[in-house]
């Protein structure tokens, strides 16, 4: 499996000493729910310095019709670069691949959708060469998905987001407050009790889960799946940990060591791997 990481500092040669294999772009203007974005320009010097690493597009933002022109623009530009891939949310951006006849590999990136393998296999066909497997699904579930004819990234490391909302949040809710603005806040659900973070950006609010996701407990079993690529969200994880945990995925053969060490340093959510997010409810007997 190869690595790919979704950096927060610009030292890219870091990343590539630990064992990253290639990179998520979030492109300025046109993602959420990331910690640094790219420019175009950006962008074709990062292809340029490092001609042997990966690098995907992230395009998640929703297009509106005022601004096809400009995405037309963008996808021409990626294509040109030779881009490695392009994630997308947006099916308006798959249909604008398909009128300019491009040849940029496309990965559907719908966070919470990528969960069917009939819906998979129909995309394929629809000439979507890969998915990023939603973070919400069992290792049961995974495996039924890689039977799929589409290929995956599966999410390993990272805090997972749960919704976005382009409302400005907190800037309404410090103001409310009369309090100065904070462009994050730690929250609690009331009854679970499980944390979450809350970001706000120039484009809206962004709500991630308050526990790093770590994999590490079925990294043995994930690795004789056939999935190619693994994504590492560097987030708001310390910089010098993120490394640690990168260098353990791309070189530790001792799962065991792996399992503890990476747990020691980023905690042990294994998200929903081992336990399903839907049940069944039965009535109560009279």
């Amino acid at each position: 499996m190869k690595l790919l990481v979704s950096a927060k500092t610009d030292d890219f040669t870091s990343y590539i000493q630990c064992g990253a294999n290639g990179f998520l772009l979030p492109l300025q203007g046109y993602a959420t729910d990331y910690q640094k974005y790219y420019t175009q320009e950006e962008i074709s010097n990062l292809k340029e310095k490092y001609p042997n690493v990966s690098f995907f597009v992230v395009f998640n933002e929703m297009i509106f019709n005022e601004q096809i022109k400009e995405v037309e623009k963008i996808l021409l530009f990626l294509e040109k670069i030779s881009i490695d891939g392009i994630f997308f949310y947006d099916f308006a951006l798959y249909q604008l691949h398909q009128k300019l006849h491009l040849k940029v590999p496309l990965v559907w990136n719908q966070t919470h959708m990528v969960t069917n393998k009939e819906t998979a296999d129909l995309l394929y066909e629809k000439k979507v060469s890969y998915g990023v497997l939603s973070s919400e699904i069992t290792y049961s579930e995974i495996k039924k998905m890689t039977e799929s004819k589409m290929q995956f990234f599966l999410p390993l490391v990272g805090y997972m987001s749960v919704g976005v909302s382009r409302r400005l949040l907190l800037t309404n809710f410090y103001k409310k407050k009369r309090e100065p603005l904070k462009k994050s806040l730690s929250i609690q659900e009331e009854n679970s009790k499980i944390p979450f973070l809350v970001q706000e950006g120039e484009n809206g609010v962004s709500i991630f889960s308050g526990k790093c996701l770590n994999i590490a407990p079925f990294w043995k079993e994930i690795c004789q799946m056939k999935i190619p690529y693994g994504i590492l969200k560097e987030d708001f994880l310390p910089h010098d940990d993120f490394l640690k945990v990168l260098s353990l995925y791309a070189n530790e053969k001792d799962f065991t060591k792996l399992k503890k060490e990476t747990g020691n340093l980023i905690g042990r959510n294994t998200g929903f791997l081992a336990r399903k997010t839907m049940f069944r409810i039965k009535k109560a007997k009279k």
